[in-house]
């Protein structure tokens, strides 16, 4: 009995050492920064030998969430493929006026779905999705949606590939006015753009999923068809989807964005 106690003493002592080696190898971070090359593969797993997701650009903005030896975990950008099996959304049109019976978007109706690289269960896992998370549906493919990437669906890049670098708000050129006796040569003053304040819209809210890394999870068209992407309370936007609305709040996102972000303080039914 007392040998018996020596042999299994040495393997706890192992087991223990490799739980701890696991726990710490993946620490957390979290910081903004660029890719610093072209071509760069996001891979599905902290290794040079695992399955390429999409190829990142020189420049390109990323998000990183935690760290492995020489690896950085990402989330997806938007270009990276994505998919979710038929049976497990619920499909709603958001357009149905320029779309009819085409599935736009969609919530999952289960927890802890699988969100995959292929159209196939045994494709690499890149996220899971909760019960309710709205995904925009891209196209069909044989039983599954290719959707944009979600807010919880992730990727390795090597370390050397990323730079810390802080990402500077985009500047606006201001000509001068002339000055008498100013000198003849032509004079710019630069002047950072500010996103305002409060901003009040009015349009039809619809969902949306999250986007563009923040957790915006519905957009509101206006009837000048601009289109605005809204973060807020997610069961009170809910209640007023394909309403019209009044929506006052915060812009969070730089003005010259293709879609701005609002952060909504106030948001008012207008039918």
């Amino acid at each position: 009995m007392l040998k018996l106690k020596f042999r299994i003493i040495p393997v706890l002592l192992i087991i223990c050492f490799v739980l701890v080696v696991v726990a710490f190898a993946a620490a957390a971070v979290n910081f903004n920064g660029q890719i610093n090359a072209d071509k760069i593969n996001l891979r599905v797993d902290a290794t040079i030998g695992s399955a390429v997701i999409c190829s990142l650009t020189k420049g390109e903005p990323v998000e990183v969430v935690s760290e492995a030896y020489d690896w950085y975990k990402i989330r997806l950008p938007k270009e990276a493929p994505s998919y979710v099996k038929e049976n497990l959304v619920e499909c709603f049109n958001s357009d149905p006026v320029t779309n009819p019976g085409k599935c736009l978007s969609a919530k999952i109706i289960k927890d802890r779905i699988n969100i995959r690289l292929g159209p196939s269960e045994s494709a690499w896992i890149l996220g899971k999705a909760n019960k309710l998370t709205v995904v925009s549906i891209l196209a069909k493919e044989s039983g599954w949606y290719k959707i944009q990437p979600i807010y919880q669906s992730y990727g390795w890049v090597n370390k050397k590939f990323i730079s810390k670098a802080v990402i500077l708000p985009k500047k606006q050129e201001v000509a001068a006015l002339p000055v008498k006796d100013a000198s003849p040569l032509p004079v710019k003053v630069i002047l950072p753009v500010e996103p305002s304040d409060i901003l009040v819209v009015q349009g039809t809210v619809s969902p949306y999923g999250i986007v563009l890394w923040r957790q915006a999870t519905h957009k509101l068209v206006t009837v000048e068809n601009k289109i605005y992407f809204l973060k807020g309370n997610r069961k009170s936007l809910d209640s007023l989807n394909y309403h019209k609305v009044k929506v006052s709040g915060k812009l969070i996102s730089p003005q010259d964005s293709k879609h701005p972000i609002l952060q909504v303080n106030i948001i008012e039914a207008l039918s």
